[in-house]
């Protein structure tokens, strides 16, 4: 008996799966408890064009993606803080100071996308950028001290 997946089973599948079980299996287990129903041409039919748009929705998100971390790994982005005498950064660098920063540059990112510790010394430092579709980027971030007089 073919069956088509309404939900996850452990075991046997993801939803939308189409699999091969024992009738039995099928009708008093998979169908009863609303975890599978018959494969017809009709479903099978929708199961295709769904799974046509899908691609064409994770392809298109791959392709932004990508093009956003090119314009990450590309930029360089400069933070001024204050320092003390000592040169000893007032504060920390956050996610969240990194994202306002980037959302200047015109990249929206949220501050749990930044995989970043608070960054407390002056200097260049790299940050890992978590970005959809499993890509990473890697932005260069360049801690200057901030004229004050």
């Amino acid at each position: 008996m073919k069956v088509v997946l309404l939900q996850d089973v452990p075991g046997l599948g993801k939803k939308n799966e189409i699999k091969n079980v024992k009738d039995g299996y099928g009708r008093n287990f998979l169908i009863r408890n609303k975890s599978a129903d018959i494969l017809t041409p009709q479903i099978e039919k929708r199961l295709k064009i769904e799974k046509a748009q899908n691609d064409k929705e994770i392809a298109a998100l791959e392709e932004k993606s990508t093009a956003l971390k090119d314009k990450i790994e590309k930029l360089k982005l400069a933070i001024k803080t204050k320092i003390g005498k000592t040169g000893q950064v007032f504060g920390s660098i956050t996610a969240f100071k990194i994202a306002a920063e980037l959302e200047k540059q015109g990249i929206k990112l949220k501050k749990e996308e930044i995989l970043s510790v608070p960054i407390k010394t002056l200097g260049e430092h790299k940050i890992k950028i978590k970005l959809p579709q499993g890509t990473g980027a890697e932005l260069i971030i360049i801690i200057e001290p901030e004229n004050t007089k």
